[in-house]
């Protein structure tokens, strides 16, 4: 039986770059980290054994910047998952094969709580989800297509990929999750933190130069929890932090977490998005917000990723032919009143769950058949049944000031 839906009335994406889920939120499963179901959490507990024999098993964190950004396109990404020496093996080979000179034991590193303070509160409050995979074990750009449209064209990001060059949105394809929600009459809009992220699309940009003096789709994220307070929201919201490679960030420090970016910038772009959520009671109560990473960025995770296969597309210029599984695990966290505080959802999802969420809402549970076809779950089985009801007291607010 379906859930009931009807309640959720704002949905907020948020997309980060480049972390692993033992590498950011695996800490939560030691026995220590105070989480009330540590002991289900599939962490860094899990991993410190199966790499206990290993020349760098993981460590804490040492720093929180890494320099440099650890290679992550696709053959990396394949050396690291099947690496001779075993499954989920290979992240210091390929770091080293890379950039000889680096610190390579550092992309075994894990953060704890203290290192990302903000995430932690989200990540205790509400629905952790350990089972979060990239749609492809593949870089930035392919992965982002992928969720934000099912599909992608390209297998590879190109060198200085936040500039606007020709190929960097091979046919540009116009059915993106702006294009289907606009042709089912629900509203959106994008707060960005410099350039958004498909700014660099030239179609996406040309529609973002005619609104800039409405701001009626697109705005800057200083506005964000003015308009939560407001209530000036649309039924999508899309949330972009300051993105490391971006050409207007100048001096301003990156919050995106993608290396060599600090994890304190991003910490404070999930303050900002924290306290948005919470600034208005009667939009809360109605909220689903989903905070997830594009890839992982080439830090460690022990847990192999299932043989899900993803084909080319028709006229898509991939450089290698199929991709055999899923991406390695990203951190995922639903934040809603829907959400029983410390749940640890385990259903296997990927960034297509997320479109699939929306053809629950919108689309009368379907988004595209591709989307639909994809063996991965649904974020609404992540809400609570009793809540969604009015059965059991909401959830409360996130309150991003706690210790």
């Amino acid at each position: 039986m379906a859930k009931d839906l009807s309640k959720i009335q704002t949905v907020v994406i948020a997309m980060m770059e480049n972390r692993s889920f033992d590498h950011l939120l695996g800490y939560l499963g030691l026995p220590d980290s105070g989480h009330p179901n540590a002991g289900r959490i599939e962490g860094v507990q899990h991993a410190q054994i199966y790499y206990a024999h290993d020349p760098y098993p993981p460590r804490p964190l040492s720093s929180p910047s890494l320099d440099p950004d650890p290679p992550h396109e696709r053959d990396f990404i394949d050396l690291q998952i099947n690496s001779l020496s075993g499954p989920m093996k290979g992240f210091v080979q390929s770091y080293r094969s890379a950039f000889p000179s680096a610190p390579v034991e550092r992309v075994m590193e894990h953060c704890l709580s203290r290192n990302v303070p903000k995430t932690d509160i989200l990540a205790r409050n509400y629905a952790l989800c350990d089972n979060w995979h990239a749609c492809l074990p593949a870089s930035t750009l392919p992965n982002r297509l992928m969720a934000m449209s099912g599909y992608a064209l390209v297998d590879f990001t190109p060198d200085g990929y936040l500039e606007i060059a020709e190929n960097l949105f091979y046919d540009e394809p116009d059915d993106l999750v702006y294009d289907w929600l606009k042709a089912r009459g629900v509203s959106w809009r994008v707060y960005y933190s410099g350039s958004f992220f498909f700014m660099q699309m030239p179609r996406i940009l040309a529609l973002y130069e005619a609104d800039t003096q409405t701001q009626a789709l697109f705005r800057p994220i200083e506005r964000l929890q003015q308009d939560f307070q407001n209530g000036d929201l649309p039924q999508v919201v899309f949330v972009e932090p300051l993105y490391e490679d971006d050409m207007r960030r100048g001096t301003a420090q990156a919050t995106d977490d993608h290396p060599p970016a600090s994890l304190w910038g991003g910490q404070r772009f999930v303050n900002i998005l924290g306290e948005a959520l919470g600034a208005n009671q009667s939009v809360w109560q109605n909220l689903v917000a989903i905070l997830t990473y594009d890839e992982h960025g080439s830090f460690f995770d022990h847990v192999k990723p299932p043989s899900i296969s993803t084909d080319p597309p028709p006229n898509a210029k991939w450089k290698g032919g199929r991709f055999n599984t899923l991406g390695v695990r990203v951190p995922g966290i639903i934040v809603s009143p829907f959400a029983k505080p410390a749940t640890v959802f385990e259903t296997l999802l990927d960034h297509t769950s997320i479109l699939k969420f929306l053809g629950d809402l919108y689309g009368g549970g379907r988004y595209t058949p591709a989307v639909d076809a994809r063996p991965v779950g649904k974020l609404s089985d992540a809400l609570d049944d009793d809540l969604l009801s009015g059965n059991s007291p909401l959830t409360p607010p996130p309150a991003m000031d706690s210790d």
